[in-house]
């Protein structure tokens, strides 16, 4: 079994993360904050990011900072239109850039793929 740790707050994008990785056999963990999410990736296999939050470029770079989440698979979403955040994400080190359709079509992919650690 995997483990999924995600920051978001919207309540639909949080019950499709939740959701789809229960239904695929893995934990899933919430973070309210950039801190609480390094917390939560030193034992996942994936992070989720909504990448509409204010904290989000701040929460990828603290993931990459820690020698213990550096390499962990990162995941971010947002509204399409929002092209120079997604760049700032990839920027950051932010392994997949999604919009949210797409992040919302490949979900079960991404986190069927997830691989303990």
């Amino acid at each position: 079994m995997g483990r999924i740790a995600y920051l978001c707050h919207d309540l639909l994008f949080t019950s499709k993360i939740r959701e789809t990785a229960r239904s695929l056999g893995h934990e899933v963990q919430a973070a309210r904050d950039p801190g609480s999410l390094v917390d939560a990736a030193r034992s996942s296999d994936t992070v989720i990011i909504d990448l509409r939050l204010p904290v989000a470029l701040d929460a990828i770079a603290r993931l990459r900072a820690d020698p213990s989440t550096a390499e962990v698979t990162t995941v971010g979403f947002c509204d399409h239109e929002r092209v120079e955040l997604m760049e700032q994400a990839r920027a950051a080190g932010c392994t997949h850039v999604l919009a949210k359709g797409k992040f919302s079509t490949d979900l079960k992919l991404l986190v069927a793929t997830a691989r303990p650690g």
